[in-house]
Formats: structure tokens, sequence, C-alpha cells
């Protein structure tokens, strides 16, 4: 009797070393421990795309496209104006990683710097789940310290929802940056103009028709920089 519950306590001992040890299993009769890394570090960095424009690796539109041109340098990404007299909106946009699909994330942050030519305010802004040029949603800015909030769905955008009519920003504007920034928290999404968030916001948050990340503006001389888009509350 005493050898039998001398074997059960084996037993039940070896059975709950088993159990604690997270990934062990037997192999050729003897136990191995195999440690499982936390999805931490690489993860991180599969749900994290920074622009610096240093280069071009993600394939933005360069070179002259209709009224607008489009350059990389110092740092920033550059739209000129070829046409003063064009009623278009220079549009540019670039796809990101599957990891960062804005549409499944629960939480997220879209952040940009922009800025105009010699003290002005451009008008201009930040496209986001950008499927083509007839389906985005922007958040814009102009001269008149107003800003615009427009989702748009093949080329039409709703009558109540995210309509793009410019509204007074409620927050000064500056002549040498301004940071847009767009974050998601569970079924709302937010906007936010150097810091505050803007007087219409937030709204229900809504699928949109693609993951694209990008840019609109119709000022010469427009600059963008450190875009920045990840899953969670975000670096900054």
């Amino acid at each position: 009797m005493m050898r039998f519950a001398l074997i059960l306590g084996v037993l039940f001992s070896l059975l709950g070393e088993s159990q604690a040890q997270v990934g062990v299993y037997s192999a050729s009769g003897s136990w191995v421990h195999v440690k499982i890394k936390a999805k931490n570090a690489a993860s991180a960095s599969n749900r994290l795309f920074m622009e610096t424009f240093t280069d071009n690796r993600n394939r933005w539109l360069i070179g002259r496209r209709g009224a607008y041109g489009y350059d990389m340098s110092q740092n920033a990404y550059h739209i000129y104006k070829q046409a003063d007299d064009s009623p278009t909106s220079a549009f540019s946009y670039v796809s990101i990683p599957t990891a960062l699909n804005l549409n499944k994330l629960d939480t997220f942050m879209v952040q940009v710097d922009l800025a105009g030519p010699s003290g002005i305010i451009p008008d201009a802004g930040l496209l986001i789940g950008v499927k083509d040029s007839l389906n985005y949603c922007h958040f814009r800015i102009n001269n008149k310290n107003q800003v615009s909030v427009k989702y748009v769905i093949n080329g039409l955008s709703y009558t109540i929802y995210m309509r793009g009519d410019y509204v007074p920003a409620g927050i000064p504007l500056s002549t040498t940056k301004n940071t847009l920034t767009v974050r998601k928290k569970g079924e709302q999404i937010h906007f936010y103009l150097n810091g505050r968030e803007i007087p219409t916001s937030p709204y229900q948050f809504r699928q949109y028709q693609g993951n694209g990340i990008g840019f609109v503006s119709t000022t010469d001389g427009t600059q963008f920089r450190n875009l920045t888009v990840s899953a969670g509350a975000g670096p900054r």
C-alpha cells in the first residue's frame, strides 16, 4: 500500500511539473524545456510604420503628375503647385503593412507634421484609409484657422457623417508647423490638432475602403514630416 501511494505521489509530482512549465514536451523519453519568447520586439516593429523621408523605400509619388510636382528632400515630402488655376488637390499615398490594418485594430494612431512655405498655413492635410482617389478619409486644415474631416466612398461624401465642411478649428494654427493626429479608441475615432481635440471630434468609427496613408494639398510648397502609424496609443 505504501509502495502504491509512493508511486502515485511521484506521478502527481511529474504531472504538476509538466503543467507548470510552459512549452514542456517529451522527446526520446527525456523531458526537454522549450522557452517560448514573448511576442514583443518582433511584433512591435511590425505594428509601427515610421516615415522620415530620408529615402523613398516606401515608393511615394515623385515627379510631376497633372497640376502638381512631388519631391522628397531634407527629411520631408514636398508638394509643389505647377498650375495656379488648377481646381483639383494634390493627392499622394502609400500602402502600409498588413499588420497595421486600420479596420482590424481596436486602437491606432496616425500622425504627421505639416508646414507651408514662408510662414504660410497651407490648405493641406492627412489621408487615412485610402483605397484610391475616390475612397478615403481626410483630416485637413486651411489658412482661415479652419479644419475639415471628410469620409469619401466612390467620390461621394456623407450628408451627415464627416461631410467635409470647413469649421472653426477652435485651436490656434501655427505658421511654422502644425501636427495632425488621428486616434481610434474602440468604436470612436478622435482628431487632434497640435495636441488638442477639435470641436467636432470624436466620431463613430466606420470601416475604411482601403489601408493607405497619405497627403492632400492645394498649397504650393507644402511640406510633410515625421509620419507615424502605430497600433495602440503611439510613441508621441
